[in-house]
């Protein structure tokens, strides 16, 4: 009865929300549905039958679990899963509140959730996931995890509470770890010189080398090549494709793939939203990137062609300690158009150390999302950070 009410009520006042709010208002009903009925999401995940599959780590959360989430559904399954920016325990109410049945019960065989790598290890203590897929660990969010160490202890925690568990063996921080149970692993094969190959926290102890059930090699292009099945994937660069290996591995433990239904999924350069999206603003195609830490910044920095015009940067609420953005090098940009979020002056002033012009700087972030809107250029580009995004996503209405 109490998930019949907290149903109920949640669905209510998350249409009274988006009156006054369009595209936002869903963190809220999913606050108001935990404390109404704290079960609602072990009850609503355990009468799954295939079960949970948890998707953590420090980047690629998101990538990992949008791609295993759409070869499942494109095999048949139907899957339930939480949007990438809901990786906390409200958000998993907020999507339970929107995808199941006024019951609260979920028309799905199998879920699969991002979880944040600090919030995980308590949402395990109620939910026994069948297998835990862990992406990397990097030093980021130091003001909040203060160590990779921390991270890396929920990440165990997280690992040891699935039946299975799916690694990037390249990370000597996961690799060391004892879980205690099976572990399958990723990493990269041939082809990759030092510098592809990404940068992972600082490990002191002596790397630990584990059999890999898929490896991502370099040819003319990256492929994953998963026991006699080689699958070519969109994914330019090494981290983004030992993301697609971990989704694909994953899968492959979960269904029979079939061959040319995945080869067509990782072929299509479709991803998550804001992860090097494409979308159509004013009758133009504008890219739109998350950065969520230095390392993110650096690759999607490195991943631009310098054509990228107008170009806008945008550091919001979410990045605590503005001063990681000194680790960032900006040095191969030659001139960005807007800078915006509330930390619009700390980035503005590190890009001109670096020798950037800076045109406007613009710390309210749909303000500068309409100064960005309002200038030509072949190529228009925005890198932001989450705060920032889900700002600009919004007031542009693409937020769903």
């Amino acid at each position: 009865m109490l998930d019949v009410l907290a149903v109920a009520l949640g669905r209510t006042l998350r249409i009274l929300l988006r009156l006054v709010r369009p595209g936002g208002g869903s963190a809220l009903p999913g606050v108001l549905v935990s404390n109404i009925s704290p079960q609602l999401l072990s009850r609503a995940l355990a009468k799954l039958p295939q079960g949970l599959v948890v998707v953590s780590g420090s980047a690629g959360k998101s990538s990992t679990t949008q791609l295993l989430v759409r070869i499942l559904s494109e095999h048949g399954l139907r899957v339930f899963s939480n949007p990438s920016t809901a990786n906390i325990k409200q958000g998993y109410f907020a999507a339970v509140l929107t995808q199941s049945n006024w019951l609260g019960r979920l028309n799905a065989d199998i879920a699969v959730i991002e979880v944040d790598e600090g919030h995980g290890a308590t949402l395990v203590d109620e939910l026994v996931p069948r297998m835990a897929i862990l992406t990397n660990v990097l030093s980021d969010q130091l003001d909040r995890f203060v160590d990779p160490e921390y991270v890396i202890q929920k990440l165990t925690k997280i690992g040891r509470s699935a039946d299975v568990v799916l690694i990037n063996a390249d990370d000597p921080n996961l690799n060391q770890i004892n879980f205690d149970r099976e572990v399958l692993a990723v990493g990269l094969g041939a082809g990759f010189e030092p510098e592809e190959r990404p940068a992972y926290a600082l490990n002191f102890e002596p790397a630990v080398e584990l059999s890999k059930q898929a490896t991502v090699d370099k040819g003319e292009g990256l492929a994953i090549n998963l026991g006699e099945t080689s699958f070519a994937t969109s994914s330019s660069s090494a981290p983004h494709a030992l993301n697609d290996a971990l989704a694909t591995l994953a899968a492959s433990h979960i269904l029979d793939l079939d061959v040319a239904v995945t080869s067509k999924i990782l072929a299509d350069s479709k991803r998550v939203f804001a992860r090097n999206e494409i979308v159509e603003l004013g009758g133009r195609e504008v890219n739109l990137r998350l950065v969520q830490n230095p390392t993110s910044f650096q690759l999607n920095l490195d991943e631009l062609a310098g054509s990228e015009s107008p170009l806008m940067l945008m550091a919001g609420s979410d990045i605590h300690d503005p001063s990681w953005l000194w680790t960032v090098d900006f040095s191969t940009l030659k001139s960005v158009d807007v800078v915006g979020g509330v930390n619009a002056y700390d980035l503005a002033l590190r890009l001109r150390y670096d020798g950037v012009l800076v045109g406007q700087v613009i710390p309210d972030s749909t303000v500068a999302a309409d100064a960005f809107a309002k200038l030509e250029g072949p190529k228009p580009t925005v890198l932001f950070s989450a705060d920032a995004m889900r700002r600009v996503r919004r007031h542009w209405g693409l937020a769903k």
